[in-house]
């Protein structure tokens, strides 16, 4: 009869610890499909700052928003190709840019953006009207990981008179 309890014991035990283990290899995984997400955004991102703020920015200094692109034709234009980033001449050609990172060996991710204008007092709300401040959302998402990663940066114009 103790041999018997002592099995038990030791089976529940062996349960335990298997589901612990198996609990933090879970965690883990997770950790390093959204490290890699967080990479992969953060590269958008860098790639967009380096870019014009607007396409007219590109020849020439803006100083009024009306000459900005308008809401409604934020991406690319006809000179760029809606899916070759290195053919992006601004900031908001960004704007719905959208491709299957499927180079790593951990994950595939998808990762999708959006541009807006946004006004300085509240950057969580997309503008009506142009301003000289454009918010670019990036989310990468994956079957492997639980959640979607999102990440922003706020890109503003300066001018000087």
């Amino acid at each position: 009869m103790l041999t018997l309890l002592a099995m038990m014991m030791l089976t529940l035990l062996s349960v335990k610890m298997n589901s612990s283990l198996l609990q933090t290899q879970e965690t883990m995984q997770n950790s390093k499909f959204g490290l890699a997400a967080i990479s992969l955004a953060t590269s958008v991102i860098e790639n967009a700052n380096k870019l014009a703020f607007d396409e007219i920015s590109v020849d020439s200094s803006i100083t009024s928003t009306t000459v900005l692109t308008s809401i409604g034709q934020l991406g690319v234009d006809g000179v760029e190709h809606a899916n070759k980033p290195p053919d992006f001449n601004d900031f908001d050609d960004y704007n719905n840019y959208e491709y299957d990172e499927r180079t790593l060996a951990s994950a595939y991710y998808h990762i999708s953006c959006k541009v807006c204008y946004v006004n300085p007092t509240t950057p969580n709300v997309a503008a009506t009207s142009q301003t000289f401040h454009k918010k670019l959302t990036v989310s990468v998402s994956s079957v492997s990981m639980q959640d979607t990663v999102r990440i922003n940066t706020i890109f503003s114009y300066w001018y000087f008179r």
